[in-house]
């Protein structure tokens, strides 16, 4: 662990009028959780280095942002959530508009909330579906001005960033699911940002749709010409194709994303390995059958199923049974299938 984050020897070379206040701050908080006395020490070192005024309000309306998104999300962490990306530009009547708004409300019957950009078009469909109680929307400051859509203007889970980066950090952290609908430039981006994280496991598994309406084809080409060029050339891994699923089924779309949660609950890191939270704990059959089925993704021994490890671990997960492997880091892209077939081993185990 960073010295940083334990030791106050972290204050050295602040200014004298500072460093008496910072260590007593520091020590009012030396019994609590080493990040948060790394925040303190961290935001003191900011303010006291020089940096340009510019650099400071940059720095001040970031962590803003973070921590509004924290307030606002907070009271809804016990809760799934589902993002929905899209173009701000597509019409009520536009049968993709039609397909969006009727997925959200299939997944807000799944038991899932909607997240959306906050805008109009495929944004406002998802809410529509959703409705403003089982919705968020995190808008964004555009020098053309994005309005908040109708649907969630005055909602209190409604917030504006001033930043992509920060609102793709709540997009992400809140989510359990991914949907895209077709969308221009800033959909595509989220597109890739996210298949990026999920690619080298800097973002937790969750299912991602490529949802488009019946007899649509925007995904297609992206689908059958841009991901068989890039495996074909050796720019991606064939097993990046189960990132995706692509269906222009609502019902289709809805169980993908519920059945990835039938047993499966959670992700962390632990040191190098990789911890999976389930419900319930697997059969020696299916943990075996688990084993022989990926034992070629592993780095290093089999697929354990621990409990009450790590003891570092929240307490909330205390009764949940945890699947631990060492994961080979270059084949983070088969997370996905080794949770989905876990899934389906439990559910043949209780059938």
């Amino acid at each position: 662990m960073n010295s940083e984050l334990t030791d106050p020897s972290g204050l050295e070379g602040l200014p004298d009028n500072v460093h008496k206040h910072a260590r007593k701050l520091i020590a009012d908080y030396a019994h609590d959780s080493p990040y948060k006395r790394a925040i303190l020490v961290e935001a003191l070192r900011l303010i006291s280095d020089g940096y340009s005024n510019g650099d400071i309000k940059m720095l001040a309306k970031m962590l803003g942002e973070l921590r509004k998104g924290l307030d606002v999300f907070q009271p809804y962490q016990a809760l799934r959530k589902v993002t929905v990306f899209g173009s701000a530009r597509t019409k009520s009547d536009d049968p993709r508009y039609i397909q969006t708004m009727q997925c959200a409300a299939a997944l807000k019957d799944a038991g899932f909330m909607i997240i959306t950009g906050g805008g109009g078009g495929m944004m406002q469909a998802a809410n529509e579906g959703a409705g403003e109680q089982n919705s968020f929307a995190i808008n964004i400051n555009l020098p053309m001005e994005q309005q908040p859509n109708p649907i969630m203007a005055n909602s209190s889970r409604h917030f504006y960033c001033q930043y992509f980066f920060t609102r793709k950090v709540f997009f992400l952290k809140e989510s359990d699911a991914v949907v895209l609908t077709p969308g221009g430039f800033g959909t595509l981006d989220e597109a890739f940002e996210t298949l990026t994280l999920l690619q080298t496991g800097r973002n937790p598994p969750v299912p991602v749709v490529l949802l488009e309406a019946p007899g649509d084809d925007y995904w297609g080409p992206f689908m059958h010409s841009w991901m068989r060029r890039l495996v074909k050339d050796g720019l991606i891994d064939a097993d990046d194709n189960n990132l995706l699923f692509h269906t222009d089924s609502i019902e289709a779309a809805t169980d993908h994303i519920t059945e990835f949660y039938l047993n499966y609950h959670s992700f962390r890191y632990v040191g190098k390995a990789v911890l999976l939270r389930i419900l319930e704990p697997l059969s020696e059959d299916a943990l075996m059958r688990l084993n022989a089925e990926f034992s070629d993704v592993l780095s290093d021994g089999r697929i354990d199923q621990v409990f009450r490890w790590p003891k570092s671990d929240d307490h909330c997960f205390d009764h949940l049974p945890r699947l631990r492997l060492h994961l080979d880091r270059h084949r983070m892209n088969v997370l996905p299938q080794i949770i989905r077939r876990m899934n389906m081993l439990f559910q043949k185990d209780h059938e």
